[in-house]
């Protein structure tokens, strides 16, 4: 087995064995490789020469961008720790991430620096680098900086932070993550073995650039391959990025599937033919959307899951073979997982417990937790918070958060189960379900529903459609009718909003 790599290593290795290919592509606009291992050193001398020391938190503000990619390395090269900052989040959340982490430098983009003026704490001391113009006083230039060369220190380890990997909060407060170089490389060499990913391979990542966004650029670094940057997440803006730059490989939710289909359906001068594994993760894949997708591009949507403590997926099904429908796949490589019931002890076959897991990409825990004090990692395992379920076969099922599940008169009703039967009408095109307080069945479902465009529907239509599908306890005991659902940064469904909103 070969041993782990740095992301520098693997940078440095592409720089040595094909300095002129492409390692970004960004509009109109080609980066090499040879380009940005010299961009990655210049910016990391610089950050070196103003005092950056080992595990110094380099935060970072900024779009999907070649500057993305080149300051998450340059800060790890000068021995930092990068820190992706939520440049959706309101000034007083930002101060709050920043008076936890005490960051050194804060890289952002020229859109965030009021916000983030308004967020700094007095007197933090914190340098503030601005990728384009640097107006203002106490304002770096990071064009200057990738000018500027000088000494390195010595590189850093596989052990070594990589980065603090922010949870992206649709359940809950964000916790980082500490995440080493080794936890990527393990993640990355399981991933592209299990999606059968090689060197000529070209990446549409549409992570955000605050929630695992090494996803964005491990896995070309790794291969040698070339990574496609948008910095806006439109159907038409990444249909023309997949046939412009004939991408090959690209991870997205399943809406965005959903939205390219139908772009398609009206618009025929992108072609996508060049797609063979296209990832969805995050939120459950419909099988309808998945048969959609074969027939229309004659290739299968590849259902995965992750989370940001097993730094990325951990689980996947494989191009090429066939899938069980609703199966999220099998363990990669890298990891051992566990359905574990209430007492910690694995399930049998087919009941349903909290994923649980351990392994070389598993994070050992999160920034300033007290000591390891939290109930996610114990007896060596990360249990995720997320139910599922096994067969016999060993494939997985993604049930639904465990902080979710609701009792109905003593009942477990599952919100994923009705928000299925919900979408299965052609006239649905999202769905949320909450519980909320009832006097006589302690919780009842409520369901949040945004029709098709141009679709009317009563509350009488969804009840009808839905009792059809599912036991009489489970259906919605209110029904709301909405033009849109909120999203977090990253695009899945924002249900600690919905549950605030509740309260």
């Amino acid at each position: 087995m070969q041993p782990p790599m740095t992301l520098l290593e693997m940078l440095y290795n592409s720089v040595r064995a094909n300095p002129g290919k492409a390692a970004i592509a960004f509009h109109e606009s080609i980066m090499t490789y040879g380009e940005l291992g010299a961009l990655v050193d210049n910016l990391a001398s610089s950050l070196y020469s103003l005092g950056l020391k080992k595990g110094d938190r380099v935060g970072v503000m900024l779009m999907r961008s070649p500057e993305l990619v080149v300051s998450f390395l340059a800060a790890s090269r000068a021995r930092g720790a990068a820190m992706p900052i939520n440049f959706e989040l309101a000034p007083q959340d930002v101060r709050s991430i920043i008076e936890n982490t005490s960051p050194k430098f804060i890289i952002s983009d020229p859109a965030f620096v009021d916000s983030l003026k308004k967020a700094l704490p007095a007197h933090s001391g914190v340098k503030v680098i601005v990728t384009g113009e640097a107006k203002g006083s106490g304002l770096l230039s990071w064009r200057d900086l990738v000018s500027a060369g000088g000494g390195l220190p010595p590189a850093p380890s596989v052990d070594d932070v990589f980065y603090l990997n922010y949870t992206s909060g649709s359940t809950g407060n964000s916790r980082g993550a500490i995440t080493t170089h080794s936890n990527v490389y393990w993640n990355t060499a399981a991933a592209v073995k299990a999606l059968d990913m090689g060197h000529e391979d070209v990446h549409l990542c549409m992570f955000a650039p605050f929630a695992h966004p090494h996803e964005i650029f491990a896995r070309p670094l790794l291969l040698g391959g070339t990574m496609v940057l948008v910095d806006r997440i439109y159907p038409k803006s990444i249909a023309k990025a997949i046939s412009d730059n004939r991408v090959t490989c690209m991870m997205g939710l399943a809406p965005l599937y959903e939205n390219l289909l139908d772009l398609l359906g009206y618009n025929c001068e992108f072609d996508l033919g060049s797609l063979k594994v296209p990832e969805s993760g995050g939120m459950f894949t419909r099988p309808a959307l998945m048969d959609r997708f074969r027939q229309t591009l004659g290739v299968d949507i590849i259902p995965v899951w992750g989370s940001t403590e097993t730094s990325g997926i951990a689980i996947a099904n494989r191009p090429g073979r066939e899938m069980v429908p609703g199966s999220i796949g099998r363990p990669c490589e890298s990891y051992e997982v566990m359905i574990a019931d209430e007492f910690g002890e694995e399930a049998a076959p087919g009941e349903v417990g909290e994923m649980a897991f351990r392994g070389p990409a598993v994070v050992n825990g999160y920034y300033e937790d007290n000591g390891g004090s939290s109930p996610s990692f114990r007896d060596g395992w990360y249990f995720s918070g997320d139910l599922g379920r096994k067969d016999r076969e060993g494939n997985f099922y993604f049930v639904e958060r465990k902080s979710g599940m609701m009792k109905v008169a003593g009942l477990k009703v599952f919100p994923l189960e009705i928000e299925l039967a919900l979408l299965d009408n052609p006239d649905i095109k999202e769905a949320a379900v909450i519980p909320v307080k009832d006097r006589s069945r302690g919780e009842v479902p409520k369901a949040i529903i945004v029709p098709r465009d141009g679709k009317a529907l009563t509350e009488k239509d969804v009840l009808k459609h839905c009792r059809e599908r599912i036991a009489h306890y489970k259906l919605p005991r209110i029904i709301e009718i909405r033009e849109s659902l909120p999203k977090i940064g990253s695009g899945k469904l924002n249900k600690k909003a919905l549950l605030l909103e509740r309260a």
